[in-house]
């Protein structure tokens, strides 16, 4: 939540949030004085909740609600078993009586802590953000649960309360970030904290954050007789496997009708079409935490088209930008292009005017709130031969990366002098609601089949990248896990072939539009996926190498959670490699050293220098030693991939200080040496191969095989792949490799090793194998990475090489 907290005086929040009602004159201050008393101090924070859920609900105030005590049992189907101290439910809650949380109904949720050294939110800090680790510990707690009830509920915003002691905050989060009040001491002023509950148990829907175009489908009604049909054929997918294959949307769509979790219609409306209403369930994809787009994916029931009853719906919050495009509209111009092998757009709109209002309150920071002020000056970072070229997000699974706001700043004109015009900027986003309906229903790609079907979806995802490249000058920049679908067909025969598709182009850019921008110093992407460069040089625009080594990224997660091989640890290598980054100053982090020793070093390893080798079939660790039979062909695929990304970082050292214009002219003699496509032709025979000659040695020399069994498998593999003239193959320089790497071609022949024509190389079924990544492992250092598009321990950080103002907070 780095950048993302604000706060403002107790009045001018109440003033901002929930301002006086004509009722309130019926609310007499001095009626509460000594409503507090009751709550005990220097206690165990569950000593408290009884006396305060007592005191409030016996002040007459709330209305049609109640306070509830929930800190015992989660929610019925939260399977983390995440519970919050206490809430505000409707008084017909089961909640209630079961002091149960309830995700789906909490109206406020209420955090018990014993002092105010938990408080989350820290005023002597320029950014609000608390160093200590109990303060952060508590935002994060606090995070997590405003993160919960935004999955279960349809919400444009979320109100919170914080005790610490005989202190309170208020709070009211939104896509765009946080807004405390000003600490204040409830037991003296109890009134501050009875009118709160006044006001929102009196405030309307829409003003406690309820969307007005989702309603809640309740039992007896149409809408939930309709649904209730869906979810009785769960039995008959159940006892026919068959069946749930050959209808495996179907399939999703009765999984997602949780009974547990509440059933909403949803209406998108449509500039050209008008207004389509869709039945959904459990969302089968919420991207984590809560402030960015906070996308969710739900397998959506047409009410509206019954002719075409399945389709996907995306609801996300975009961000606002003079020059950003709708993502259904991006799509749209890319199917009339005719690009293969993304979404077919059907439907698309922001959800009435529904947008954040947190960053509105950074101009607080002028007149004495704690809001962030970033001074910055408006010229353009200096590119050294650091960089090869100056050009620059689910929905991930993940874990959200880095900011993928794509809200670049326009340019400051100069001033004075030719010298810079400083600029103050507030790190926080507006964001919009919207909504996109597409006509595919896909699979994860983490449900692939066998690896052979992981290579082959991601290749066809890269034909689709480079469709749009090419034929509509778009780059995607956000190449990621969960942006990866998979679309199966099963013929009359019973045969199953696979489709991959690239979704998520919401922060596509045009290329035209590249050198209009101003560099910003926030990366486009999801962490977990980004290249070494992006990472380390968050101002530099994405090009097609980086987005390659993001697909590169995306096929080693699948692989190393989901494939048989010989990391021990998976837990451990998915922390270093995917969600570590290295600190360089507050607020900004760097590639983190695992991920950055394999690009380097072209081999993938553990932290301790062993390397990863994958195999064709599970095997326990202490049976007889590998043999290159039990070899996966993968192996060699990672081996001539990681060897190009590695020429790339090798290049950018040795030109390290060079001119960019001494380096962009080498890019261009380069990219005129070689014929691509006549490189991609040979790629496919060499990989496995080189790949195989590579790593014998290190087979040798670890004990995993005898040298002539070796060298006896390594001829029968070269008489196979049909290398007949090995002479033929091209010097192996890095401008060479790494030639391979600036346009897609090579990176897609050396996939189709996965063809269908070459399928008898590879392992089926066998090499797939439950997650081996723990549900609830932890690494021995602290989680970097929260949410899909936060960088290390930040929602979005950025590099701001520039001077922050600090300002301090004022208490009421």
């Amino acid at each position: 939540m780095l950048n993302k907290l604000l706060c403002l005086p107790y009045d001018a929040w109440m003033r901002a949030f929930l301002p006086h009602q004509q009722n309130d004159a019926d609310v007499d201050d001095n009626a509460f004085q000594g409503l507090f008393d009751g709550v005990p101090l220097g206690e165990t924070e569950p000593k408290m909740y009884d006396p305060f859920v007592k005191a409030v609900n016996g002040a007459g105030i709330l209305a049609d609600f109640v306070l509830a005590k929930t800190s015992v049992k989660p929610a019925l189907d939260d399977k983390d078993g995440l519970k919050v101290d206490g809430g505000m439910y409707p008084k017909d809650c089961p909640a209630v009586t079961d002091e149960r949380t309830d995700w789906a109904s909490v109206e406020v949720f209420i955090e018990c802590k014993p002092n105010h050294n938990y408080d989350p939110y820290d005023d002597n800090t320029k950014t609000g953000f608390p160093y200590s680790s109990d303060r952060r510990d508590a935002l994060g707690q606090i995070t997590a649960y405003a993160s919960r009830v935004f999955e279960y509920q349809q919400l444009t915003h979320h109100f919170g309360v914080v005790l610490l002691g005989n202190w309170a905050r208020l709070g009211r989060w939104d896509r765009s970030g946080v807004v405390f009040s000003s600490v204040f001491d409830y037991k003296q002023e109890p009134a501050k904290l009875a009118r709160f509950f006044y006001r929102v148990a009196h405030a309307s829907d829409e003003a406690r954050g309820h969307d007005p175009t989702a309603t809640r489908v309740v039992e007896g009604s149409e809408d939930y007789k309709i649904l209730q049909g869906w979810a009785a054929k769960a039995q008959a997918y159940a006892e026919d496997p068959s069946l749930a294959q050959k209808d495996y949307v179907g399939k999703q769509f009765v999984d997602s009708l949780n009974k547990a979790r509440a059933w909403w219609r949803l209406r998108v409306a449509d500039d050209k079409h008008g207004v389509k209403d869709f039945l959904v369930g459990k969302p089968t994809f919420a991207a984590p935490g809560v402030v960015g787009r906070g996308t969710r994916g739900y397998i959506a029931l047409s009410i509206s088209d019954p002719g075409t009853p399945f389709v996907y719906l995306k609801d996300c919050w975009r961000v606002v930008h003079d020059r950003s495009e709708l993502e259904g509209d991006i799509l749209s111009n890319l199917n009339a292009k005719g690009v293969q092998n993304i979404p077919t757009a059907l439907y698309h709109g922001d959800v009435a005017d529904q947008r954040t209002a947190s960053q509105d309150f950074c101009t607080c920071a002028k007149s004495g709130c704690a809001a962030e002020v970033v001074v910055e000056t408006g010229v353009q970072p200096t590119h050294g031969g650091n960089d090869i070229q100056n050009t620059d997000d689910n929905h991930g699974e993940s874990v959200e990366g880095v900011s993928a706001e794509n809200d670049t700043e326009p340019k400051e004109e100069a001033g004075a002098g030719n010298q810079p015009t400083p600029k103050e900027i507030c790190r926080l986003k507006t964001h919009r609601h919207y909504r996109l309906v597409v006509k595919e229903v896909g699979l994860p790609l983490k449900e692939f089949p066998c690896g052979r079907i992981l290579v082959w979806c991601i290749r066809d995802a890269i034909i689709a990248h480079q469709d749009a490249h090419n034929k509509a000058k778009m780059m995607h920049r956000d190449i990621s896990v969960g942006n990866i679908l998979i679309i199966p067909s099963t013929d009359n025969d019973g045969k199953t072939t696979y489709q991959g598709l690239l979704a998520d182009w919401e922060l596509s850019k045009r290329l035209d539009d590249y050198k209009k921008d101003a560099r910003h110093p926030d990366r486009t992407g999801t962490w977990q996926f980004m290249s070494v460069n992006i990472q380390d040089n968050p101002e530099t625009q994405v090009e097609i190498a980086d987005e390659l080594e993001s697909f590169l990224h995306v096929m080693i997660y699948c692989a190393i959670r989901y494939l048989p091989h010989t990391c021990q640890n998976v837990g451990d290598f998915m922390h270093h490699f995917f969600d570590d980054g290295v600190c360089v100053e507050e607020a900004e982090y760097t590639c983190g050293a695992l991920k950055r020793m394999v690009m380097d070093s072209g081999e993938l390893k553990i932290l301790s220098n062993r390397p990863i080798i994958f195999l064709r079939r599970p095997r326990n660790p202490f049976s007889a030693p590998i043999t290159v039979a039990d070899v996966h062909p993968i192996n060699s695929l990672f081996e001539d991939l990681l060897k190009r990304f590695s020429a790339r970082y090798a290049l950018v050292k040795r030109n390290r200080g060079k001119p960019v214009s001494s380096i962009e002219a080498v890019l261009d003699e380069l990219r005129m040496e070689l014929d691509s496509d006549a490189e991609a032709r040979e790629a496919q025979s060499q990989t496995s191969l080189a790949g195989l000659f590579t790593q014998l040695p290190q087979y040798i020399a670890r004990g995993f095989i005898a040298a002539s069994d070796a060298l006896l498998s390594s001829s029968r593999y070269l008489a196979q792949m049909g290398t007949k003239d090995r002479s033929r193959r091209p010097a192996e320089s890095p401008e060479r490799l790494y030639k391979g790497i600036q346009t897609h071609s090579v990176f897609i022949g050396l996939l189709k090793s996965a063809s269908e024509e070459l399928s008898s190389k590879w392992p089926g079924p066998e090499d797939r194998m439950p997650d081996q990544l723990q549900h609830d492992y932890k690494p021995n250092k602290q989680k970097k990475t929260s949410e899909k598009r936060t960088a290390p321990e930040a929602e979005t950080v950025g590099r701001v090489s520039s001077k922050r103002r600090r300002v301090e907070a004022s208490r009421a």
